[in-house]
């Protein structure tokens, strides 16, 4: 479900804080250090999260002409996630401190020798692993001072935000009813809202 085709599904957020008017060049180096970096071969992580263009996440390179539209910022957060079985990294640690017993001719292992082993196995599955890939696009209305996330998922919508926060320096507010409606009425009415009960638009005496 994305900005270039799917259905339209996303959430809504105001940015909280104004923008200089010469934030290109700081969001141009922001997003740069933020982009999205594969796994190396002697990576640990087990999830890789940063920016990549709307038009196609394998491109690398972010200049800003790929996500700077007019007065719009328009770009994806790629997320990468691979996962080792812990079923199956426990049959492996445990061949593996066999082999470690054997070889140092003792029938234990130190917690340490432990924790190493289990490192060790850990990085040697991790290489082995094809990371999954997911992409939610990210639409930001500089003059309206709102966000679209291309996602109603709510772990989505936290990595969304941690990294927006992380690249811009602007906290994000959803913008669910009750702060639309406090928009729309203005802070210095916002207790209005207090006395809103609901309404049955539903004819008297049907059941």
């Amino acid at each position: 479900m994305g900005l270039l085709s799917g259905a339209v599904r996303f959430r809504r957020y105001q940015v909280l804080g104004a923008v200089d008017p010469d934030a290109m060049e700081r969001f141009a180096d922001a997003v740069e250090h933020n982009a999205f970096e594969e796994f190396r071969p002697d990576d640990e992580r087990e999830q890789a999260v940063g920016w990549v263009g709307t038009d196609d996440w394998f491109e690398p390179g972010l200049p800003s002409d790929r996500w700077w539209v007019g007065r719009t910022v328009c770009l994806t957060v790629r997320v990468d996630t691979r996962r080792v079985p812990a079923h199956y990294l426990k049959l492996q640690c445990r061949k593996t401190e066999a082999e470690w017993r054997l070889k140092a001719g003792r029938e234990d292992l130190t917690r340490a020798e432990r924790d190493e082993i289990r490192a060790i196995v850990h990085r040697r599955l991790l290489e082995r692993v094809i990371p999954s890939c997911q992409g939610v696009d990210v639409v930001w209305d500089l003059d309206r001072r709102e966000v679209l996330v291309w996602s109603t998922a709510e772990r989505m919508n936290e990595t969304v935000r941690a990294l927006f926060e992380r690249t811009f320096g602007s906290r994000l507010r959803p913008l669910f009813p009750y702060v639309l409606a406090v928009r729309a009425v203005g802070d210095d009415r916002a207790e209005l809202l207090d006395r809103v009960v609901p309404a049955s638009f539903r004819p008297e005496g049907d059941a």
